[in-house]
């Protein structure tokens, strides 16, 4: 329970016994937006620097930036800095609009709604003129809310309209969609734990979470994630505990992305269902199977009722989610995905 859960949970017990000072309802309800990712209503995000720059010139650099978050008739404007950030989406040879970074100081965003988020991941568009790349991320964003209802150790995320305006106006204002990826210090700070910089092994890992996040990363068919390079993998501690989140979920199968649709060619390999988490006996993986069947009703029910997700969409990610079900449901595909190709 992190610190707003905590405050959010006496609102009830503060309006008993100060029920006759107005204040009381309004200070519950702003907690109730109290995290920029806890707020259910939309976002707009508006990013003013030099867009052109950051779009020509794909190297990390920071850039001064000036920056609006607008929401339930409030705005929060900001000083802070962005830059290109990835490897495989910063190519222009694979993306038309590079994924960004926004970075902001403590004295910023402490006491708003971004506390805590000093860097702010943002998934873009990608592809200028495929509307499809739309339904990429907001597939890959459902991935993460996927995770978010498998472990407390997961990264949120938030969809939101942005507007990029070139302050050199050398470039037209860009409108488009995005989705926001929290700061892994906020996570750990929500746990108190810290962020890990380190290398791990398997072994370093905690094992309970690490057999979570294998079987997780074989339900959506994910095999871009690698402990010991920290690959696509974040880690928070504690001093003695160590936990994997992971993160960049667009090659997946259960996204599929595909990089050649508007314009370019992409020699990634495709994706595939294959397990790459340790060796498990029976009974371990049959004890994780029951933890993941107990939240199938749920998987399919945020799929089913993303405002995000097209029709479309919609069927190819649960019928993929369905697959898996079925894999886990029979011994036999039990034994020849996880036992017998397992390392």
């Amino acid at each position: 329970m992190n610190k707003y859960t905590r405050i959010i949970s006496i609102c009830p017990l503060i309006l008993l016994l100060l029920f006759h000072f107005p204040s009381g309802k309004s200070w519950c309800n702003d907690l109730d937006q109290s995290y920029l990712f806890d707020i259910k209503s939309s976002v707009e995000l508006s990013i003013k620097a030099d867009i052109s720059h950051l779009i020509n010139n794909r190297e990390v650099q920071e850039l001064p930036a000036k920056v609006v978050f607008s929401y339930d008739n409030t705005k929060l404007e900001l000083n802070g800095t962005v830059e290109v950030r990835g490897n495989f989406r910063r190519d222009p040879k694979n993306c038309d609009f590079p994924p960004l970074r926004l970075r902001f100081k403590d004295s910023e965003i402490k006491g708003t709604v971004l506390d805590g988020n000093h860097n702010l991941k943002i998934v873009t568009h990608c592809k200028d003129k495929s509307n499809q790349f739309l339904q990429f991320i907001a597939k890959e964003l459902t991935t993460y809310q996927i995770y978010n209802l498998i472990s407390p150790y997961s990264l949120k995320v938030k969809m939101v309209n942005i507007t990029y305006i070139d302050e050199q106006n050398d470039l037209k204002t860009i409108l488009n969609e995005a989705f926001l990826i929290e700061d892994i210090d906020r996570l750990a700070e929500d746990h108190n734990m810290k962020e890990y910089e380190g290398n791990l092994s398997d072994e370093e890992v905690d094992q309970d979470i690490l057999l979570q996040l294998s079987v997780f990363q074989f339900m959506i068919g994910n095999t871009d994630w690698i402990i010991p390079l920290s690959k696509n993998l974040k880690f928070i501690t504690d001093g003695e505990v160590y936990i994997p989140v992971p993160y960049d979920f667009d090659y997946t199968a259960i996204v599929g992305t595909n990089y050649n649709i508007g314009g370019g060619i992409s020699y990634l390999v495709p994706p595939e269902r294959k397990f790459k988490g340790p060796c498990y006996d029976t009974s371990t993986l049959a004890a994780e199977f029951e933890e993941f069947k107990d939240k199938r009703e749920s998987i399919l029910n945020l799929v089913s009722t993303s405002p995000l997700l097209k029709a479309a969409s919609k069927k190819n990610m649960k019928n993929y989610i369905d697959e898996f079900f079925e894999i886990i449901g029979s011994e036999e595909k039990i034994g020849e995905y996880f036992q017998i190709n397992c390392k």
